[in-house]
């Protein structure tokens, strides 16, 4: 077990190096400006009432779905493409990983320490270029105390876990050795394609080739070490395909698209080239279907992948909310989440976010997948967003490595 859950940990930890984005602004409503909104005045116990029963029938309707449609592709006992082979191994993993990202608060942390430096995408920059500073953060020969001196606050706070769950220490050469050999592919929106940025930015040294945020070659994370350098067998590597929905398009146009493609949800197909990884990282992101769309859409993805590889790690990474108000420099992590009025007033269906990321919790565990959490954990993180009318992504670097030290 400790193999598979240091791999979802150093997940988590890029994740809070930098976090998500969403997708091309130009594809979807964006969250600020504000619209102007007449706060609902609203009663705290019935309105957690109706949002439990809510979510408690949406949770018995995925429960039948996963009956009719995943009883072949059930295990109640492993976790496929991991060396988790009981359900004693599978609860404990759950209850570690829940544990983790649940179960702990942002701190601020002014120690001097290194910071991880984005190389391909300068959209999330924009943070660094906005601070009133004359110190070229990439200067040659800079020390770690002057880079760090000039760097923006909100790269300096760590997530603190419960003292019942202690993040483990490890290297990038510990995590090399635990990936030998694999192969991840990343599909989802754009939020799949800062993952692949911040983990090229963390194991690759050499060019990246992408077709801006659509698609990208494949690319090595890590290489074996010598003797074993020429066996390229035990190369791991990385691939990203874009595909806002989760759809199993075989191809970019369908005949009913008479040749247009639709910009507001991008199709890639990726299903057709899933066998070839062994990893496969699933987001849908901020784009809104209804629960029954989701379902089914998630349903047929997860089957998709299991007719191609039965052995294949599946994980589905959390979607996160955006913020409203994001552009103020000074801002501070949220003290406590977001409380019911709050939800309740929150524009594009984010307050919905939650109901379907626990439909999607069901699915891929009923599947023998993870449900990667990363909800709880952004959702207090107000600060290091791009800014302007960007108020759903975060600039690179930023949520500075906790234990990849």
């Amino acid at each position: 077990m400790k193999r598979v859950f240091l791999v979802f940990f150093v997940l988590i930890i890029t994740f809070l190096v930098a976090t998500f984005f969403t997708t091309n602004l130009n594809h979807r409503p964006t969250p600020s400006p504000l619209p102007t909104y007449s706060p609902q005045i609203i009663d705290h116990e019935s309105e957690l009432k109706i949002r439990a029963q809510e979510l408690e029938l949406a949770l018995k309707k995925t429960r039948i779905m996963i009956k009719n449609n995943l009883k072949d592709y059930s295990f109640p006992s492993s976790i496929p493409g991991s060396n988790i082979k009981s359900r004693e191994e599978i609860l404990a993993f759950r209850e570690k990983m829940e544990c983790i990202t649940t179960k702990g608060k942002w701190i601020f942390d002014d120690t001097p320490r290194e910071i991880l430096k984005h190389k391909q995408e300068t959209l999330y920059g924009k943070c660094d270029k906005r601070l009133q500073s004359s110190f070229d953060l990439n200067k040659k020969n800079s020390s770690i105390e002057e880079i760090w001196e000039n760097t923006r606050n909100s790269v300096k706070y760590i997530w603190k876990p419960s003292p019942q769950c202690p993040l483990p220490n490890f290297t990038r050469e510990d995590f090399c050795s635990l990936i030998t050999g694999l192969k991840f592919l990343l599909v989802g929106d754009a939020l799949s394609f800062q993952l692949h940025e911040l983990l090229l930015d963390y194991f690759h040294d050499g060019p990246v080739q992408c077709y801006g945020q659509i698609s990208c070659k494949e690319h090595v994370l890590c290489r074996p070490s010598p003797p074993f350098e020429d066996f390229s067998n035990l190369t791991s590597k990385m691939k990203y395909i874009r595909n806002d929905i989760l759809s199993n398009r075989k191809v970019i146009l369908l005949p009913e698209d008479h040749g247009i493609m639709e910009l507001r949800n991008l199709e890639l197909p990726w299903s057709p080239f899933s066998y070839h990884y062994n990893v496969v990282i699933l987001n849908k992101g901020h784009h809104y279907q209804s629960d029954k769309i989701f379902r089914l859409t998630l349903i047929n993805a997860i089957i998709k992948i299991r007719k191609n590889r039965p052995d294949t790690l599946i994980i589905f990474k959390s979607t996160t909310l955006g913020h409203q108000n994001c552009d103020d420099p000074d801002l501070k992590p949220l003290a406590t989440n977001y409380n019911i009025n709050e939800l309740k007033n929150l524009p594009y269906h984010w307050d919905e976010i939650h109901k379907q990321n626990m439909i999607a919790k069901e699915i891929v565990e009923a599947a023998g997948g993870v449900y990667w959490n990363l909800e709880h954990i952004m959702e207090s993180r107000v600060d290091g967003h791009i800014g302007g009318r960007d108020c759903l992504r975060w600039c690179i670097p930023d949520r500075i490595f906790t234990a990849i030290e």
